[in-house]
């Protein structure tokens, strides 16, 4: 997200993102448009997990190959518009000019970069109907919200000019069960991150995004309308069982338990749900054996047909403290019982 949007980018994003007749027109238009590819037939890759996770890095590293399609800032705010946004980011000559990304974790963007820019369909489509206003929780999704999507898909494969998209949202974990029953011919990559250090990332952004807030309203209003609400001032819990919302609430979200219990909420309940003999097309990746470890990265690269060596991309773990945590040593070591198991269930383990 660019902190210097003028009053006049700031009105777009808001005419083409909120909700009102231009959002409900191109939606109606999804649903009015013509599925040439089956939502069955779709060879996609999904990448989700928790924020923090290292699904953005991924992100970058496959799109990295040139081989696939994707969702990128250059269509914003037009992105249930493709062909709109593609008109308009022919004529942005700075396209090329990389920038470290809000979050101040090194990753650096421009506005060719592929990011999560599909939530506002699943806002439309599917929030509205449920009671997400203050949390976030698994979710199904019908044939004809699926076909809608596809639409959406198609659009972006026509003027990415490329048979497959990379799509990563991390929100779509939510929805994974039912999105990978139905588009059983695309992959979906779970990835997750050793506990300790995947709370402290998220604690730490919290705090970061929390002042981000209180000095900039629109970015406030940007992640709303994205639907961007891992942390900051509009974060909202990701729950799975009835008793998780009274339990995370006991603890303040400026403390590391919070951003522990989140994980261990997220991760039991994808470590539960996702049978992989039965779920053939979803695989757990662990973020540390994709920074340390050349085979495991070869056997992702086999798995989803990329030629070895054509990652343009280095991987990173960054540095996480500890220091202080011995108060939490249960949580902690259940969360690290489930990450052991996580990694045992993945296929891209290395020998």
């Amino acid at each position: 997200m660019n902190k210097n949007y003028s009053f006049f980018g700031k009105t777009l994003h808001k005419q083409f993102l909120t909700d009102g007749e231009i959002l409900n027109y191109s939606i109606k238009k999804l649903f009015d448009e013509p599925n040439k590819a089956k939502y069955h037939e779709q060879e996609h890759i999904f990448i989700t997990g928790l924020a923090r996770a290292g699904t953005t890095s991924l992100l970058q590293a496959l799109d990295s190959t040139s081989l696939f399609g994707s969702f990128r800032y250059k269509y914003m705010p037009f992105v249930l518009y493709p062909k709109l946004g593609n008109f308009f980011s022919k004529s942005n000559k700075n396209s090329l000019i990389y920038k470290e990304r809000l979050h101040g974790d090194g990753l650096k963007i421009n506005t060719n970069s592929s990011e999560c820019l599909d939530e506002p369909f699943w806002i439309k489509t599917i929030y509205e109907k449920k009671s997400f206003k203050e949390e976030l929780k698994p979710h199904s999704i019908s044939i004809k919200i699926i076909e809608g999507y596809v639409s959406l898909l198609n659009m972006y494969m026509k003027i990415e000019k490329k048979k497959k998209l990379i799509i990563k949202n991390n929100n779509h974990h939510l929805r994974i069960l039912s999105l990978s029953s139905l588009m059983r011919n695309s992959k979906f990559l779970v990835v997750f991150r050793s506990p300790v250090a995947h709370a402290l990332s998220l604690l730490n952004m919290h705090i970061k995004f929390l002042k981000i807030h209180s000095e900039d309203n629109f970015s406030l209003d940007y992640m709303n309308m994205l639907g961007h609400w891992e942390f900051g001032a509009n974060k909202k819990p990701f729950l799975y069982e009835k008793d998780q919302k009274k339990l995370i609430s006991t603890f303040p979200d400026t403390e590391i338990r919070y951003w522990i219990k989140q994980w261990i909420f997220t991760y039991k309940w994808l470590l539960e749900n996702i049978d992989m003999n039965e779920r053939k097309n979803i695989k757990f990746i662990c973020y540390e054996s994709l920074c340390s470890s050349q085979s495991y990265r070869d056997k992702l690269l086999n798995y989803l047909n990329i030629k070895q060596n054509s990652l343009l991309f280095k991987f990173s773990l960054g540095i996480s403290n500890s220091i202080g945590l011995d108060d939490y040593s249960d949580d902690i070591k259940y969360a690290d019982q489930i990450y052991e198991k996580l990694k045992n269930k993945s296929e891209l383990l290395h020998d």
